[in-house]
């Protein structure tokens, strides 16, 4: 049996992150020792390590929780990941289509001259590139 600080260094997290995926539900509480400390099994490292990896991936513990319920019940939830994975691939296609349009953007932008400002202007590269785009 493992202590939490054992775990937490085994798995590359705090203390305190096992302690709060505890109160979540997504490790189940484990039983103190008569010194009062938690102890845990390598199964727990192995749930823990999954959980990061899954997070890593761009999943939510939202998204976790239901995962590790189906494996609880025997059932490889690896048809629910891929759902998962197409999701987040297609959120991050999108994000990455908006940053390299902001990029162009800001490309634009660096290239204008900044010139004479006109009245109430606070930078004339800024306000006349909004006005380029109406």
């Amino acid at each position: 049996m493992l202590t939490i600080g054992k775990v937490a260094r085994r798995v590359g997290i705090r203390p305190s992150a096992i302690r709060y995926y505890e109160r979540q539900r997504i490790l189940q509480p484990t039983v103190r020792g008569a010194n009062g400390y938690r102890s845990y099994s390598n199964d727990a490292v192995k749930l823990l390590l999954f959980v990061k990896r899954a997070q890593s991936l761009g999943i939510t513990l939202k998204e976790i929780k239901p995962l590790l319920n189906l494996a609880s019940l025997g059932q490889r939830p690896c048809s629910h990941v891929k759902q998962l994975a197409r999701n987040h691939l297609r959120e991050i296609e999108d994000k990455i289509r908006e940053l390299q349009a902001l990029q162009h953007e800001l490309r634009r932008l660096l290239r204008r001259k900044a010139g004479p400002p006109h009245e109430n202007e606070v930078c004339p590269i800024i306000e006349r590139s909004m006005a380029n785009l109406d």
